[in-house]
C-alpha cells in the first residue's frame, strides 16, 4: 500500500514515515501545504492520505473535499486532539475521511500501536476492494468482442486503411500482429497514431486490455492472451519463423477469450495465421481475409482460404465496415 502524509510539522512527518515503514509500507510523497496536497495526489494518487485538519493554509475538511472530488482515494484525519475538536472531526468526515485520528506521541505508545493498527486494517480493507475490482473489471472485458487482425508484407498501408475508417470509439478489444523487427514497432504505433482518430499503443506484459483500445505486439516474442485475460510475452515456439506469430495470438485468443471473436488476416508472405483463423472459423466465430486485388502479397489470406477457414474475403476498403457490422 502506497500511503502519502500532509503535516505542518517535519517531526510528526518523521514519526509516521518510521511507523508505516515499520509495517512495512511506501511513503509515495510527503508535504507541508493543502496546496501542495492537491497537487501531488493530482499526479500521483496514494492509496492512503495521512491529512493533518490545522494546516495553516486550509482548514482539513476543505482540502479533504477537494481531494476527494479530483483525486478519490481514502483518508485518515488527524487532529491534535480528537476529543478537544469533534466538530471539525465530523466536517472532515462529512467531507469525505474514512476515519480519524489524534496525533500519535513517541511519549504515548498506546496512541502509537492504536494508529498501526487503523493503517493495517486500511490495508485489507484496501487489498479487499483491489481484489474485487479487478474481478469485476476481468470479468467486463472478458464480455466484450475482441478482433485480432495479423499481417505482414504490406500490412502497415493495409492496417492504416481499416483504422482510418474506424470510430473513435468502439465497443471492441483490437489487437494488431504484424510481422516486425520490436526495433520498429514503437515507430509504426505512432505512424498509425498520427494519422487516425484512435488510440494505439504497444500491448505490455500483464496488461489488462482496455475496451476501444488498439494494441499492437511489440517484441519479437509472440504476443498471446493468457488464461486471466491480460496479455503475455512468450518465447516459444522458439523455431516458429514468424516472430511475433498471428497463429499464436490467434490461438491463445480461441482458448482464453469466452466471448465474441473476430479473426482478420491481411496481405503477407507465407501461412501464418491461417491455422489460427481456422480455430475461430471452427469455433463459429466471424473470419475475414484480404482479397487477392488489394494485397501487396496474397500469402497468408490464400492459405487461410484453402483451409476453408474464411467467412467473407474482401477489399481491404471495405473490411472496416464489416468487422463494425459484426460488432453489433
Amino acid at each position: 500500500m502506497r500511503i502519502a502524509i500532509v503535516h505542518n510539522s517535519e517531526d510528526i512527518i518523521r514519526l509516521f514515515t518510521y511507523l508505516i515503514a515499520d509495517l512495512g509500507f511506501n511513503i509515495c510523497w510527503t508535504c507541508n501545504t493543502a496546496k501542495e496536497a492537491i497537487k501531488n495526489a493530482a499526479n500521483d494518487c496514494p492509496d492512503l492520505l495521512l491529512v493533518q485538519l490545522d494546516l495553516t493554509d486550509m482548514k482539513g475538511s476543505e482540502l479533504i473535499q477537494k481531494i476527494m472530488e479530483s483525486s478519490p482515494t481514502t483518508i485518515i484525519a488527524i487532529n491534535n486532539s480528537v476529543k478537544q475538536k469533534p466538530g471539525d472531526i465530523f466536517d472532515a468526515m462529512s467531507a469525505g475521511a474514512l476515519d480519524a485520528f489524534s496525533e500519535p506521541s513517541t511519549e504515548n505508545t498506546d496512541s502509537i500501536h492504536e494508529l498501526k493498527n487503523k493503517i493495517l486494517n486500511i490495508s485489507k480493507l484496501h487489498d479487499s476492494l483491489k481484489k474485487i475490482e479487478k474481478e469485476k473489471q476481468a470479468s467486463s472485458i472478458k464480455n466484450t468482442p475482441l478482433v485480432a487482425i495479423g499481417s505482414s508484407t504490406g500490412g502497415p498501408a493495409a492496417l492504416l486503411t481499416i483504422l482510418k475508417q474506424l470510430p473513435e470509439k468502439t465497443n471492441a478489444i483490437w489487437v494488431i500482429i504484424q510481422h516486425m523487427d520490436n526495433q520498429f514497432s514503437q515507430g509504426m504505433a505512432k505512424w498509425l497514431n498520427e494519422q487516425t482518430s484512435i488510440n494505439i499503443e504497444i500491448a505490455k506484459d500483464n496488461q489488462v486490455p482496455k475496451i476501444g483500445h488498439v494494441y499492437m505486439a511489440g517484441t519479437n516474442d509472440h504476443l498471446i492472451i493468457n488464461k486471466t485475460g491480460r496479455f503475455e510475452y512468450t518465447e516459444d515456439p522458439l523455431d516458429y519463423p514468424y516472430r511475433p506469430s498471428v497463429d499464436e495470438f490467434f490461438k491463445s485468443a480461441v482458448s482464453h477469450w469466452p466471448n465474441k471473436l473476430i479473426g482478420v488476416l491481411l496481405t503477407g508472405m507465407g501461412r501464418d495465421g491461417a491455422n489460427g483463423l481456422l480455430s475461430f472459423y471452427n469455433r463459429g466465430m466471424h473470419t475475414i481475409a484480404q482479397d487477392q486485388n488489394s494485397c501487396a502479397v496474397y500469402g497468408m489470406p490464400k492459405a487461410a482460404c484453402e483451409l476453408k477457414a474464411v467467412t467473407i474475403e474482401l477489399d481491404i476498403n471495405d473490411i472496416a465496415k464489416n468487422i463494425m457490422e459484426n460488432l453489433i
